[in-house]
């Protein structure tokens, strides 16, 4: 199973879903703790309209942020809860960060998506993750190897 990470970033909606249709999302796991944005079309009502409009569920998961210290059972059904939809729909998560590593000399987790996230899913049989580029590009590594402070 693949489930794909996006970070919507200062995206138009228009680019933000144009990188969603390629790579054939069909589902958003919202994994903000809180799904507000300085940018109005990434507010969690805003973002559901936007996305159902053009045939992609929506779903907010705040029990999977990385602002908030979660208690472990909680997060525990939020992975549960991605690894269900990804299970049935070709899915990505998203949170804010655009880009998942950052541009250090040794890159580092740029957001919970990477850091903390990933390595769950993993441990839940996820045997494929792409993250998603803000260009449209896509990687894969082993986030197990890069540093995080998740």
């Amino acid at each position: 199973m693949t489930i794909f990470t996006i970070g919507h970033g200062r995206h138009a909606f228009a680019d933000f879903l144009a990188l969603l249709n390629r790579y054939d999302i069909k589902f958003l796991c919202d994994v903000r703790s809180v799904a507000r944005s300085r940018w109005p079309q990434f507010n969690g009502g805003v973002l559901r309209e936007l996305l159902n409009e053009n045939g992609i569920g929506y779903e907010h998961l705040p029990e999977t942020g990385g602002k908030t210290k979660p208690k472990p059972e909680d997060l525990m059904r939020g992975v549960d809860r991605i690894v269900e939809i990804a299970s049935e729909v070709t899915t990505a998560i998203m949170c804010s960060e655009s880009a998942p590593l950052s541009k250090h000399k040794q890159p580092r987790a740029n957001c919970h998506r990477v850091g903390m996230l990933a390595p769950m899913l993993r441990a839940r049989g996820i045997d494929r993750i792409v993250h998603i580029l803000p260009d449209g590009e896509a990687i894969e590594f082993d986030e197990s190897e890069v540093p995080s402070i998740w």
